[in-house]
């Protein structure tokens, strides 16, 4: 693949990732040349990119001759281990919420994060920061879907937790145990795109939530493997160009191993799925996957220098009118172009877009 050009960790953690994923010994890197240096980068890229845990699968499966130095080695194990401890009390709080709302009539169901862990070979190597969860009600006849996604909060604010109405449209905020939790009132952002509205539809179409075991006695409701599949890789997509990771990919990569690429009935924006098909491409290059692609897209390359060189991450220089002019109008057209990827829209349509230049001629003015 021509284009952005993978450093040695960056070539470490994908082969490290593509041995957790695929249970077996890294086979795309030569694992005797690393530097110490390299190593040390590569733990650090993978903690940064939330893959710090799979990556340890990765290194489990290495000769004894090719581990990380012994200092390295013993502190990344520890921050696994540590890692496993926050899993197991994250599915405990979860399992808990889900027991304490359904004895109010509430039925919880959890998106992403722990629930999805399901589809790892270890589920406690996901890495997650919070909790999403939609809720329904349990009889009709008692309690509109609406009315329960309301007492859930009632509930907390009941119980002396601050719950947080304003910080997004579509959940609110609380933290429950410790752990920050998000109500969904709406699954995906409706405001942002029409195509994000018609997939709200679908994926309420096709939620069918089920009950799995995340431990021992505790369960979770999970939505269907098809819901995941659209929901997953709209969410990986609202996030290129403001924090797409590898851990994003990842997802993705698990759902496809396992699933293939089974959108519902009804989902077929050609655009978005020219994005989907890049995400293939890495995926089967990188990780290991088998799925069809639709050719070689040149977009793929786009995708991994916004995993590993945001543009968005660039320092904005500190002096010299022009230098800073000209960054500002270079960023502006970058994220333009990047959030327009996934979900496009003509320029001219797009209230956005129009808002984002006001904004930025605002700035510009600012600094003349």
């Amino acid at each position: 693949m021509k284009g952005y050009l993978l450093s040695t960790p960056e070539r470490m953690v994908l082969a490290l990732m593509n041995a957790s994923l695929n249970n077996r010994k890294p086979d795309t890197f030569d694992f005797t040349t690393p530097t110490p240096e390299d190593w040390s980068n590569c733990c650090n890229l993978a903690i940064e990119q939330g893959v710090m845990a799979l990556a340890w699968d990765g290194i489990l499966k290495l000769p004894k001759g090719q581990m990380p130095p012994q200092e390295l080695k013993i502190a990344w194990a520890l921050a696994v281990e540590k890692y496993e401890r926050k899993y197991e009390y994250y599915c405990q709080t979860a399992s808990d919420l889900s027991d304490f709302y359904l004895q109010h009539g509430i039925v919880m169901v959890q998106l992403k994060g722990v629930g999805l862990s399901t589809y790892y070979n270890k589920p406690s190597h996901r890495e997650g920061g919070d909790i999403d969860i939609i809720c329904f009600s349990a009889n009709q006849d008692k309690l509109s879907d609406e009315e329960a996604r309301h007492l859930a909060d009632k509930l907390m604010e009941e119980q002396g937790i601050e719950v947080e109405y304003t910080h997004s449209e579509k959940h609110s905020n609380f933290y429950y145990k410790g752990i920050p939790i998000e109500n969904h009132f709406t699954l995906l952002d409706v405001k942002t795109h029409h195509l994000i509205r018609s997939a709200e539809t679908l994926l309420r179409t096709c939620m069918t939530p089920r009950a799995v075991e995340i431990l021992d006695g505790k369960y979770i409701n999970i939505p269907s493997p098809e819901f995941n599949t659209l929901f997953v890789v709209i969410h990986a997509a609202q996030h290129y160009g403001h924090g797409l990771a590898l851990h994003h990919l990842y997802d993705w990569a698990c759902i496809i191993q396992k699933y293939g690429v089974q959108f519902p009935a009804g989902f077929n924006n050609r655009h978005f799925l020219q994005g989907v098909n890049a995400l293939n491409y890495i995926c089967n290059t990188y990780l290991g996957t088998c799925v069809p692609i639709n050719g070689i897209p040149k977009l793929s390359n786009k995708i991994l220098q916004e995993i590993f060189a945001p543009f968005n991450k660039r320092e904005l220089p500190k002096t010299g009118l022009w230098d800073i002019l000209n960054f500002r109008v270079k960023r502006f057209i970058h994220m333009s172009i990047v959030e327009n990827t996934f979900f496009y829209t003509p320029l001219w349509r797009s209230c956005r877009f129009w808002n984002k230049l006001s904004k930025s001629i605002r700035r510009l003015f600012k600094l003349l």
